[in-house]
């Protein structure tokens, strides 16, 4: 018989945090935990660091406010898709969350330092 690669769950004869454990050691599982771990970085910490970027660069463009806050929503989208990739591309994930939270701590100094 061929096996499958699909957890299969005995319910009378185990519990079922063996069962969770069991399917959390599969490779498979383990693949799609790290890929959910990075998505989860590309997409809550580069928003929030696409986010203190567009603030920052409000206050420093050297535009009307209007014209600056259009530019640097613009910009603030182009950076969000770089952090998305960059996440992806770093060699373990708590980089991608350390460096896109301290991008994000450096932009709310900088507001804090250069705001009105």
């Amino acid at each position: 018989a061929l096996m499958s690669n699909t957890p299969t769950f005995e319910t009378s004869t185990q519990s079922s945090a063996v069962q969770i454990a069991r399917w959390f050691k599969q490779e498979q599982s383990q693949f799609a935990f790290k890929v959910f771990a990075r998505a989860s970085a590309a997409l809550l910490a580069g928003y929030i660091a696409a986010a203190t970027l567009a603030c920052l660069l409000t206050v420093v463009l050297p535009m009307p406010r209007f014209e600056s806050t259009i530019t640097a929503n613009m910009l603030a989208f182009l950076f969000y898709a770089i952090a998305i990739i960059y996440a992806f591309c770093v060699r373990k994930t708590w980089h991608a969350w350390r460096d896109l939270g301290l991008v994000s701590l450096l932009c709310f100094g900088l507001i804090q330092v250069c705001g009105q």
